[in-house]
């Protein structure tokens, strides 16, 4: 089929100021390519063009990035991943984690994708960052997921393409549709019952770190209400840890009663001894300085000061540093 009979095609019946342009159009039982200057487009190639790669949590984009420091965090560590892995009913099926700027939340956030992976608990993850315009908005975030669910489990490669080739221009259609089709049915048709059905399926957890550094307030408002909406009808083990600040319009949306009872609420404060941690961050730093500096042996015996060894709320040292990270 030319370019020019495409838009009389069913597949984009219900689209509307759409140009094709050097290629053609070919179905196949139900699959649809479009050919581009003599090359095959599918699905899943659509879908590439889609994905921020440097959202990944594990991405070479992000170099060094930031992750708990070994001994630290290790109580909200070890809440997160109980969440994740309980065995038990479930009706909480997002949690928000929340705190100011430099308490933590990214770090956080990339050692439970890292935890995880060691436990072979299948992720996906999207991390905002405001200054990068590949990742500051929401328009690649479901195509982002969408190619992790792929890695996590091939068996979905097959259906997302589908899906796509059935509609190429789903990446300029809402949120809520993308989700939908590209997440929650796949996850449907790859959980569906078994001959065993009494055995328990295993969770599919998404992390979406910086929820407050996508642009638009609208935006993440209706990201929130859209997975709430989602979770509450899919029936899935499907997971959502969130994380950002605790800005205004991002309270009231999680204070919803659309979402309250899917909630589990984790705020980063002083409940979680913070200033501990900084503590043993300052110590271990500075051993490493007087074990590794090219002049460790002009360092002074005494340092680091002795001031690192009091309790962490008398301490001005662990507090100056303390206010500078937030």
């Amino acid at each position: 089929m030319d370019v020019t009979s495409l838009k009389h095609s069913p597949m984009f019946s219900s689209t509307s100021n759409a140009v094709f342009t050097g290629g053609t159009y070919t179905q196949h039982n139900n699959r649809q390519t479009v050919h581009v200057n003599g090359s095959t487009v599918g699905g899943f190639e659509l879908l590439l063009k889609e994905v921020a790669t440097a959202a990944f949590h594990n991405s070479a984009q992000r170099l060094d990035p930031p992750k708990c420091h070994p001994e630290t965090r290790l109580v909200v560590l070890k809440k997160i991943m109980e969440w994740i892995q309980t065995s038990e009913d479930r009706d909480r099926w997002i949690m928000w984690l929340h705190g100011a700027a430099g308490a933590g939340k990214s770090a956080i956030a990339q050692s439970i994708a890292e935890l995880c992976e060691k436990s072979k608990v299948a992720i996906a993850s999207f991390f905002f960052f405001r200054t990068d315009p590949s990742r500051n908005s929401a328009q690649a975030l479901v195509a982002t997921l969408a190619y992790q669910l792929i890695r996590t489990d091939p068996a979905a490669r097959d259906i997302i393409s589908l899906a796509i080739e059935r509609d190429p221009l789903l990446f300029r259609q809402s949120f809520k549709s993308q989700l939908e089709t590209l997440i929650i049915e796949p996850l449907r048709q790859l959980t569906r019952p078994s001959v065993d059905s009494s055995s328990e399926l295993s969770p599919f957890l998404v992390i979406i770190d910086g929820l407050d550094e996508c642009d638009g307030r609208d935006v993440q408002t209706n990201i929130i209400y859209t997975i709430s909406d989602a979770l509450r009808d899919a029936g899935l083990p499907l997971l959502f840890l969130i994380t950002s600040r605790p800005e205004q319009h991002l309270a009231m949306a999680f204070n919803s009663r659309r979402i309250t009872d899917l909630l589990i609420r984790l705020p980063l404060d002083d409940t979680y001894l913070p200033d501990d941690d900084i503590r043993l961050f300052l110590i271990d730093k500075f051993t490493e300085i007087t074990n590794s500096h090219p002049f460790k042996h002009l360092i002074d015996p005494s340092w680091p000061p002795k001031i690192l060894s009091k309790t962490s709320s008398k301490n001005p040292l662990v507090n100056s540093y303390t206010r500078q990270s937030s």
